[in-house]
């Protein structure tokens, strides 16, 4: 019986042949000359390490590792982000000027210039109501149309968690239909909630993952797609010859650890705390007309329409993100969660502002 998975894949994809680098074919042998790489390092200022090979072809010890912390059997790839992971799977399973992705917005822009930038048309089947749920019929009926349905949980920038149970919904609906990627670049403030147990159950179900915010890992470039074994046949095709560098490796195999674990727990413990400091610290505020629930590191807040909190923290040297540019999201500012102390200096400034005449 065929795959979803390859029923959804383009001709092209199919019939393509992976590139074949040095570290794909691999080997056995004493000297390695196949590969172009001078056979010595050359050391650079105070650098000692030798960078002269290409990294492995893909690191199965990270992907091993992030099963484990997953808790999983389900395939893992590492990528250089979350953002890589979106634009490979855009590449792989949708044909320039004729396919679509589904997007519920609100929700991560990427997906959509991902999309653009294949001319891939976005279909957008709109966030429900003011806890920013899904349109679960919505999605169904659209899904005919799409290759890949793409839903953010926890979402940027509303911050809340999509339903479990419409989740399971939309997946029961489009198995035979598109691909359903549900971004948990976010999870770790709310681990309990995943949804990669779902993938055994529903094969048309991917899940991508990040060490750039819990982890704090953003510079180090890693995410990671799992999905079921028929996905990744064709996801494995277009992945890059030499996904990540050594030393980048080397880093998230310690983050992996348990050791390493341990001190994301504690970092996430931390920043969840000053969150809640946060927004007790501001929320009586009477220009503030809603602090939406978060689960993640930031928080989206809603303002009445002649407060200017965006500008006005920009006056005072703090950077936001303005989120007015979104219909659903007008007069709206989204606060990542900084240091117990920037935020208690954030709120003293909020908090200066309440007194100022609108």
């Amino acid at each position: 019986m065929t795959s979803l998975a390859a029923k959804l894949a383009p001709e092209s994809i199919k019939k393509l042949i992976p590139y074949q680098s040095a570290r794909r074919i691999g080997g056995e042998g004493r000297l390695w000359l196949n590969a172009n790489e001078l056979e010595h390092g050359v050391h650079y200022g105070t650098h000692t390490d030798d960078y002269n090979r290409y990294p492995d072809f893909l690191p199965h010890d990270i992907a091993k590792a992030y099963q484990k912390y997953c808790k999983t059997d389900v395939p893992a790839v590492a990528v250089r982000g979350a953002d890589e992971a979106i634009d490979l799977l855009v590449r792989t399973f949708c044909k320039p000027g004729a396919d679509k992705i589904l997007i519920s917005s609100p929700t991560y822009a990427m997906y959509e210039f991902c999309a653009d930038a294949m001319a891939v048309e976005t279909i957008d089947v709109p966030l429900k109501g003011d806890l920013f749920q899904l349109d679960v019929e919505g999605i169904v009926e659209k899904a005919p149309l799409a290759k890949i349905i793409f839903l953010c949980s926890p979402n940027n920038p509303t911050g809340n968690l999509l339903s479990r149970a419409d989740i399971v919904s939309v997946l029961e609906g489009t198995q035979q239909e598109a691909l359903v990627v549900i971004d948990e670049a976010y999870i770790e403030f709310e681990l309990a909630e995943t949804v990669v147990d779902l993938i055994a159950t529903y094969p048309n179900l991917i899940v991508i993952r990040t060490l750039s915010k819990a982890f704090g890992l953003a510079a180090v470039r890693c995410g990671f797609i799992l999905a079921n074994e028929d996905v990744m046949e064709f996801v494995l095709k277009l992945i890059p010859p030499y996904p990540m560098p050594d030393c980048s490796a080397k880093i998230v195999l310690d983050a992996l650890s348990p050791e390493g674990i341990d001190i994301a727990i504690k970092s996430t413990l931390e920043v969840i705390e000053a969150k809640h400091t946060f927004i007790n610290a501001i929320k009586e505020n009477q220009w503030i007309e809603k602090i939406y629930p978060s689960s993640t590191n930031f928080v989206l807040i809603r303002t009445h329409q002649k407060a200017q909190l965006f500008n006005y923290l920009k006056e005072h040297g703090v950077v936001t993100r303005n989120q007015s540019h979104e219909p659903a999201l007008n007069n709206c500012v989204r606060i990542t969660i900084g240091s117990s102390e920037s935020m208690i200096e954030v709120a003293q400034l909020i908090n200066q502002y309440s007194v100022s005449p609108l």
